[in-house]
């Protein structure tokens, strides 16, 4: 049974204005046509116009996803481009295929083949740019299958920065930079005249040089009391604060008991009212004549 319509993730080998030629992942190798629109060339049938423009906006090398399906010929659905999540990085992988400037290398962890072209260096052609020359030598020193471990950036399409030679065994190279660093080696023969300037000062802990008083607490500085409590350095007194009043009235006297009304002299009841010395009138009515 013929499949009609499909999808796929590939290498963008080649194009043309109307095809593009795409190698995908398990290796087959197949050319998709744009797809046609109206009837034959003479009724004003022809391309779809805007596949041919994305086609144009492609660039060989790339790695693409692509939706097809078949009326006679495999034609594009739909085609995009899918680039690399950084810009540069480190791989390690597979050789599985080589051209005169490129090579196509499977990742050792994903098995996703990736197209790698030689960097371009100089000018346009016609100024003598062309692809790097020492990166072009390296690609005889490596046949299919072999183990390659290149360092990568990106530039419209993968291209290898430099190759890192199998012998380097103890090389690590990180991923965001691809520079070599030897790890696991030391120097048994170390620059003698290079001291370490934090050798110079005496290993002594600084809070040992400080000398230890007798009492490290600050309240032990104090002169100790024989009583404890505080109230007990003040001189006891038997006199009842509220006492000093009563004494204070013994002073005048007064009873404390008695009203302070009773202070006063006591008046004579007979002579207290004035009105009582004057004689009482008579009768009016007795003051006159009698006839």
């Amino acid at each position: 049974m013929i499949k009609k319509s499909g999808n796929l993730k590939g290498i963008l080998n080649a194009k043309g204005d109307a095809w593009i030629e795409v190698k995908e992942d398990k290796g087959l190798l197949e050319r998709y046509l744009a797809p046609w629109l109206g009837g034959s060339p003479a009724r004003g049938g022809g391309f779809d116009l805007k596949t041919l423009v994305v086609f144009k906006e492609l660039v060989v090398g790339n790695r693409v996803q692509l939706d097809w399906f078949w009326d006679g010929h495999l034609r594009v659905l739909k085609v995009k481009k899918i680039k690399p999540f950084k810009k540069s990085g480190f791989l390690n992988g597979t050789l599985i295929q080589k051209g005169d400037k490129w090579i196509d290398v499977e990742s050792e962890g994903s098995f996703v083949p990736w197209r790698f072209y030689a960097k371009w260096v100089g000018g346009m052609p016609d100024a003598g740019g062309s692809y790097n020359p020492v990166t072009l030598a390296f690609f005889d020193k490596f046949n299919v299958n072999e183990s390659v471990r290149i360092v990568w950036s990106y530039d419209h399409r993968p291209r290898i920065e430099r190759f890192i030679e199998q012998e380097e065994d103890k090389v690590f190279v990180p991923f965001y930079e691809g520079k070599t660093i030897p790890i696991g080696e030391t120097n048994s023969q170390a620059d003698q005249t290079k001291v370490n300037p934090f050798d110079q000062v005496p290993a002594t802990n600084p809070f040992n040089q400080a000398v230890p008083s007798i009492s490290t607490s600050p309240f032990d500085q104090t002169p100790r009391l024989v009583n404890e409590n505080p109230f007990d350095s003040v001189n006891p007194t038997s006199i009842n604060p509220f006492e000093g009043a009563n004494k204070d009235k013994q002073k005048t006297n007064i009873p404390p008991s008695s009203s302070p009304f009773d202070s006063t002299p006591k008046i004579n009841q007979m002579e207290a009212n004035p009105f009582e010395n004057i004689p009482l009138p008579g009768n009016p009515f007795d003051t006159f004549p009698k006839n």
